[in-house]
């Protein structure tokens, strides 16, 4: 577990604001382990406008004591052209919040003045890494753009962050975006490449994991009658597009819970095994791009490629759904 002999450990979530982002945040939020200092924002499952807002929303529905500041950051992927996945993640990023009505044919979830702050993202990742070092732990959710983008403005700067946990690529199992990448390297290799390289402590909570923590539809369904908040009610809502698609794509009426696991992970290293590994990606492939190569052989160049992250190849997934739940609608509840 984290080490809360000196309190929770600070860190900065970075997120393109999907649905298993939302999941993701509701849990950082009531993780007692963690302090969210500040949310920021990268394009990704949406553009980087529409994921800002709904991070806020989703800050709205959780109402946090003391909510984190969100910074909205980079529009694009450092080189290349945006790709999103609204198709799966609905138009809006959140399962198209705008359906739902409630007794009273009125709008479950209308539109609110919501803004983020004027704080650039990457100032902010900056700020935070001069200032709190090596005790500052980042979460990444989405590409990695912003992370990369603040490590070409002040790399020695980003070297004093403690580590980085990475939701991200595919070592061992194939991608979900093409047979070669995971969706978060595939929109930004480019960046991607330049995190792995850049000497910060990196763990990769990448497919290997993610698809082995699929959350059923009706453990959704029974959680919302058991614990019948708004939160509860959110999470219901905001999955129901996200989980057909697994349905009618892969026979799962249910989904993976990628961000929430980089999160439990992040509180917790035990609940995954892992392997330290010389990492890099692919940025020219033909078929390739995005892909995620680590170096298992038995006789490895470690004097000329040293180890520079820690892939999870395996998860205690009981422990993690009881951390979920504890994190997720337990605590939630308590809440209201």
């Amino acid at each position: 577990m984290t080490d809360m002999s000196k309190g929770p450990t600070p860190i900065i979530l970075d997120t393109d604001g999907g649905v298993d982002d939302a999941l993701a945040i509701i849990m950082a939020l009531n993780a007692p382990q963690l302090d969210l200092k500040a949310i920021t924002v990268v394009a990704g499952n949406i553009d980087v406008d529409q994921a800002a807002y709904n991070v806020l929303r989703v800050l709205n529905i959780a109402q946090p004591h003391s909510p984190p500041f969100v910074a909205k950051g980079c529009e694009q992927p450092l080189v290349r052209a945006p790709f999103n996945a609204a198709g799966i993640h609905g138009a809006d990023g959140l399962g198209e919040l705008h359906r739902f009505t409630d007794a009273a044919g009125t709008a479950r979830y209308p539109k609110l003045p919501l803004q983020p702050s004027n704080k650039d993202a990457i100032a902010v990742l900056l700020e935070a890494a001069h200032t709190l070092g090596e005790r500052l732990t980042i979460i990444t959710l989405g590409p990695l753009t912003n992370i990369a983008t603040a490590i070409q403005r002040d790399a020695a700067t980003m070297r004093r962050v403690g580590r980085i946990v990475t939701m991200g690529g595919a070592v061992t199992v194939p991608g979900n975006i093409s047979a070669a990448a995971e969706f978060n390297f595939f929109v930004d290799p480019d960046a991607a490449q330049v995190v792995m390289e850049s000497g910060i402590p990196v763990v990769l909570v990448g497919l290997d994991v993610a698809m082995k923590a699929p959350l059923p539809r009706h453990r959704v369904e029974e959680h919302l009658q058991r614990y019948p908040t708004q939160v509860a009610q959110f999470i219901a809502d905001c999955t129901e597009i996200y989980m057909a698609f697994y349905r009618d794509n892969e026979g799962f009426h249910g989904c993976y819970v990628h961000d929430p696991l980089a999160i439990g992970i992040a509180i917790d290293r035990d609940l995954a095994q892992t392997e330290q590994v010389h990492l890099v990606v692919e940025t020219e492939g033909r078929f390739t791009t995005g892909m995620a190569l680590a170096d298992r052989r038995d006789r490895r160049d470690e004097a000329n490629n040293p180890p520079n992250v820690d892939v999870c190849l395996d998860v205690d997934t009981e422990r993690f759904w009881q951390m979920f739940d504890e994190l997720l609608w337990q605590a939630s509840a308590v809440s209201y």
